[in-house]
């Protein structure tokens, strides 16, 4: 069998590496050189550093090659009653890298096994391949898309900082008054992003505070503000008889958590299933939905916890984020699983995550008479 990957960006050279190792499959990957590979999603969960373990034996001394940095948990600040720690289990820990860097390795590892061709396709019927997954990121269309009507957040005004050494071993996750701002510390960099929603907010509010943030945070951008205006989507139907989307080209959920890269490689797995009749594509497309209901939850339950802020865009995500926990249905089941000490998963969180989060949040007993 043949399998063709469109698109080497993050999607694209996980989804090639992830196949050319669990599969016997003769595998190209066709780019456009034309496309810049984008340095985004640079934070991870646990899945990651398994999958690069398992795949191209990676190890944590050379992470270097990455430019990353050891990720034990996520610090959440201004978020609920009390700021708060989401721990990663003892011995367990995730990583922050270089996205464009990680591509390049990838690349390395896999150019004996993959065959690699620089060409524009504008259409599947110029692929000749027995399977094709299309990770060529964003879609200039989203008639085939649902949104994701919950999220808040629509742009982000990004920056990176260099350091000699990381301050951090851990993901900064900032509330502040018109949105919330990712730290994202690599070995040679800190990168700051904060996330707010264009509608709301004017680029000037959100720069001079981000230019606050920084001050208190002690750090000089070494580039300028980069400002990405985006939307929160995904397929209406994902896997569709050979043809098969993952990255960006299938969907885009705001970084809280850091769900995508984790996603991704679900996502390849489901293929994988599909592909050697392990499930049906019905059955692959159901619980593609279930993810991102679930995902969406997870990511909306934090800005359904107080703040310190009373602005417009708190407002705006408390007003969202309401609608969204009581359509959860599935909550009082969660409890109880939590309360007999039942292990489960939910989305891309266990039992431990929704117990830290929730107790961070301070929002239990609050979704219990919602």
């Amino acid at each position: 069998m043949k399998l063709t990957v469109l698109g080497k960006g993050t999607a694209g050279s996980l989804t090639y590496n992830h196949f050319s190792f669990f599969s016997d499959m003769e595998i190209e990957c066709i780019y456009d050189s034309n496309i810049q590979e984008q340095s985004v999603g640079e934070g991870s969960t646990l899945q990651l550093p398994r999958l690069l373990s398992q795949t191209i034996n990676l190890k944590y001394e050379d992470l270097h090659l990455i430019d990353g940095n050891y990720k034990k948990g996520i610090h959440y600040i201004n978020w609920g009653n009390k700021d708060y720690f989401h721990n990663f289990s003892l011995g367990e820990m995730s990583i922050h890298f270089n996205a464009v860097k990680l591509q390049e390795l990838l690349y390395k590892k896999n150019k004996n096994k993959v065959k690699f061709i620089d060409k524009n396709i504008n259409s599947y019927g110029d692929v000749d391949s027995d399977y094709i997954i299309d990770c060529r990121g964003k879609p200039n269309d989203y008639t085939d898309y649902y949104k994701a009507k919950y999220i808040p957040i629509n742009s982000a005004l990004i920056t990176h900082c260099s350091w000699d050494k990381p301050i951090y071993d851990y993901t900064l996750c900032i509330a502040r008054p018109y949105g919330w701002v990712f730290g994202i510390p690599l070995s040679n960099r800190i990168s700051f992003g904060y996330l707010f929603n264009k509608e709301i907010n004017d680029i000037k509010d959100i720069e001079y505070d981000l230019e606050l943030l920084l001050k208190e945070y002690k750090q000089i951008p070494n580039t300028d503000f980069i400002n990405i205006n985006f939307n929160n989507y995904y397929k209406k139907v994902n896997y569709h008889n050979n043809i098969f989307h993952n990255g960006n080209a299938s969907f885009f959920l705001e970084p809280m958590e850091a769900t995508s890269i984790g996603t991704i490689d679900t996502f390849n797995r489901d293929i994988y299933d599909i592909i050697y009749n392990n499930t049906s594509i019905d059955t692959a497309n159901n619980k593609y939905n279930d993810w991102f209901k679930q995902v969406q939850e997870i990511i909306t339950m934090h800005y359904f916890a107080n703040t310190k802020y009373d602005t417009e865009f708190w407002k705006h995500a408390k007003k969202l984020s309401t609608l969204c926990m009581k359509n959860f249905k599935e909550y009082k089941t969660i409890i109880n699983n939590i309360n007999n000490n039942v292990p489960f998963e939910y989305g891309s969180w266990s039992s431990n995550n929704f117990i830290q989060n929730l107790n961070g949040l301070g929002i239990k007993e609050r979704l219990l008479v919602i």
